[in-house]
């Protein structure tokens, strides 16, 4: 049978392992501690720049959506130009072909009242012969008064009626001068 003393050396060796094991199970409790307390932190900086860079994406998308608006209506603006330069094409192009049109039928026409002229003038010079001198020295007389006095001519009527343009746009130029927000907190210098 151990003695009183022997068990109480036992008892005393168990509470010395006892005591030595709560210090490295308070040891490594504090370096649990320690590290869980730096995963908050990396965690918490981790949380505020997803944060930043969710407010920097939401603000750059706006600046883009603000400018593709800008330039939607920029678009529809030219569109209505080419409208009104498609409208003075064609007004152009028409008159072009009645011009045309016109100017074959009156150089036929013409061409058939030049021969028909010349034939009876011709005829009318043998029969009329003294006639035709008073009218060849009437004509240079006419033509010299012309060259002084000549007559006034008639104004130019519009050929058709012209394009309304479209009434130009108020633009204001979408603005850009966005900085992304810095994880301090303050704008950085970068556009």
């Amino acid at each position: 049978m151990p003695s009183l003393e022997d068990v109480a050396n036992e008892i005393k060796a168990i509470l010395e392992d006892v005591r030595n094991n709560t210090n490295t199970i308070k040891g490594h409790t504090n370096s649990i501690k320690a590290n869980t307390d730096t995963i908050v932190n990396q965690l918490g900086q981790l949380d505020t720049d997803v944060k930043f860079g969710f407010i920097n994406l939401a603000q750059g998308l706006q600046v883009l959506i603000a400018l593709g608006i800008q330039e939607n209506l920029l678009s529809a603006e030219n569109n209505k130009q080419n409208e009104a330069i498609i409208c003075w094409l064609t007004n152009i192009a028409n008159t072009l072909c009645d011009v045309k049109h016109n100017t074959d039928q009156e150089v036929a026409l013409q061409t058939d009242i030049s021969a028909t002229l010349h034939h009876i003038d011709d005829g009318g010079d043998l029969v009329h012969s003294r006639e035709a001198l008073d009218v060849a020295n009437r004509q240079a007389l006419e033509e010299r008064i012309e060259k002084c006095c000549p007559p006034e001519k008639p104004p130019v009527q519009p050929c058709f009626e012209p394009c309304a343009p479209p009434p130009p746009a108020r633009f204001e130029p979408v603005k850009t001068d966005w900085k992304p927000v810095r994880f301090d907190g303050q704008e950085s210098g970068h556009r």
